[in-house]
């Protein structure tokens, strides 16, 4: 089976954007998907349309079974409009809530793809509703796979060596937060916990404009994904305090580590986090409770413990790329003429 995969994130050597795409590609290859990747990985004008350009000619002119685009409309318009196979399309937050009600053009646009494309992946339940209620998506084409995670390289790792690197005391609690540094992901509620918090070490781990001069805040900039789990690990708490999400990798990739998460519920991060059991789901904007749930984990070594241990069961068991990667094959042998049906990432012969 040829997949031609379609994506309009995808990392490089500055960026780490779109690295669960690539790693989704690659535990794909594992399981003997051949993958032809067409990516656009860096976030420029001409690099984008030299994303079209090259899409199209693959689309047109290569051999292959099916197309898979993550991300519509940015990677899918090519194939729906070109339409020579069966496609699919991942479809990852924004997109679906966020994209098509930038203005009319792009309303118009993300609805063809919808109805155009034959199988949807949402990578959460939020998204999915949305894709039926607000761009009219047929539910039964919808199948809902979260992005994977590694488990094998997010693991609990000794941190002491980047703990003293830091200049944090051995006895210092650490707070992570790894992503955009901007309001969207809620970093002005996280620097007020900073400040009434001042024996609690915050790291921010990404990049952006809207950053404190607080002491207790440290900005050591973007990280690789391969040395992340250092950081996952070196944290006594993960949190994310965004006002709008699709679904956090880095929510994943954190309790894979077995680092609980304090997460705001929006989004598809309540299809991962456990409110109580393998973190906290706070309500968006309520920045005592975000205070509140931080100072519980902090001091109380047992629980975060208990939760760090249970979080990575979790994603062992349910999110692990060699898991996720055998739903997305079997929904490219259904749509290949296999015989299935699947619900929500399980498929059975029918």
């Amino acid at each position: 089976m040829k997949i031609l995969l379609l994506t309009n994130m995808y990392p490089n050597s500055r960026s780490i954007f779109g690295i669960f795409v690539k790693q989704q590609a690659e535990a794909l290859k594992e399981k003997g998907v051949d993958v032809v990747i067409i990516a656009r990985s860096r976030n420029k004008a001409l690099s984008y349309m030299y994303f079209i350009l090259k899409s199209t000619i693959y689309v047109l002119f290569s051999s292959y079974d099916l197309v898979h685009a993550h991300y519509g409309f940015h990677s899918a318009l090519v194939p729906v409009l070109l339409k020579r196979k069966k496609l699919i399309v991942t479809f990852h937050g924004s997109d679906a809530l966020i994209e098509p009600f930038r203005n009319k053009l792009y309303g118009v646009l993300q609805r063809l793809v919808v109805r155009r494309s034959d199988y949807i992946i949402a990578v959460s339940n939020d998204i999915k509703n949305a894709l039926v209620e607000r761009l009219g998506a047929v539910p039964e084409k919808i199948t809902v796979i979260s992005c994977g995670v590694n488990t094998d390289l997010f693991t609990r790792h000794n941190a002491e060596g980047l703990r003293k690197s830091l200049g944090i005391p051995p006895e210092g609690k650490i707070v992570l937060f790894v992503g955009k540094i901007d309001f969207m992901k809620g970093l002005d509620l996280l620097y007020e916990c900073a400040r009434s918090l001042n024996d609690v070490y915050f790291l921010f781990v990404g990049e952006g404009s809207l950053r404190t001069d607080l002491e207790n805040c440290i900005f050591p900039g973007p990280v690789p994904n391969d040395e992340m789990p250092m950081w996952m690990s070196l944290a006594d708490v993960f949190v994310l305090p965004s006002r709008s999400e699709g679904t956090p990798v880095v929510i994943l990739e954190a309790l894979s580590c077995g680092t609980p998460v304090i997460s705001s519920a929006v989004g598809g991060c309540p299809d991962l986090i456990r409110d109580g059991q393998t973190g906290y789901l706070v309500p968006l904007g309520d920045v005592d409770t975000l205070r509140d749930r931080i100072l519980d984990l902090v001091g109380s070594d047992s629980k975060r413990l208990e939760m760090g241990k249970q979080g990575r069961r979790d994603v062992v068991s349910g999110y692990d790329n060699a898991i996720v990667s055998r739903k997305i094959r079997s929904i490219y042998e259904m749509a290949s003429g296999n015989r299935s049906t699947i619900r929500d990432g399980v498929s059975s012969a029918s």
